[in-house]
């Protein structure tokens, strides 16, 4: 019953009018969640979207595309980080940040977590650009349509869903 209240997050994140940019940029930095490999990254990445006010719901649905995309890609995220830490002018910054106290934890050293770390980077801004612009095609173009859906309705009814829950408890 989880999976149903993610659905009726998601329905109302784009039914309702919370701001595009939050939604948008949640959903470019839960597209670098989901890309990380590492735990310890990946808790940091995550205390960072608590920070900032980003919208939790589409951090989540970032972060479970691009999860969902990242392995098939580790062959991809490796060279990428290969070359990025054998960076010759680079060596005495990743030397200083290895003796950081935190830094060895996140595994920066591992060429798949640093080029997946990479690719996340690169892919922020646009990723967050993207999605502002489809949410305000979506809200323009598709809302009434889509709102007059029976699951929407059904979705978008909390009492319902909170009764479903319960039940299966």
């Amino acid at each position: 019953m989880f999976f149903l209240k993610i659905l009726k997050n998601v329905i109302v994140m784009f039914q309702t009018d919370i701001s595009p940019n939050q939604i948008a940029w949640g959903f470019a930095l839960g597209a670098i969640l989901g890309l990380v490999p590492n735990m310890f990254v990946k808790l940091l990445l995550f205390i960072v979207i608590m920070l900032f006010r980003v919208n939790i719901s589409a951090a989540f649905i970032g972060c479970t595309l691009y999860a969902i995309v990242s392995y098939p890609l580790d062959f991809l995220f490796d060279s990428i980080g290969y070359a990025v830490l054998n960076i010759s002018f680079l060596n005495s910054f990743y030397t200083w940040l290895y003796n950081l106290p935190i830094v060895p934890f996140m595994h920066f050293n591992n060429t798949v977590v640093m080029g997946s770390f990479v690719v996340g980077l690169m892919l922020l801004v646009p990723n967050g650009i993207f999605s502002k612009k489809f949410l305000v095609y979506y809200r323009t173009h598709l809302k009434d349509k889509i709102s007059k859906w029976k699951i929407v309705k059904i979705l978008s009814s909390s009492i319902l869903v909170t009764k479903i829950i319960n039940l299966v408890k």
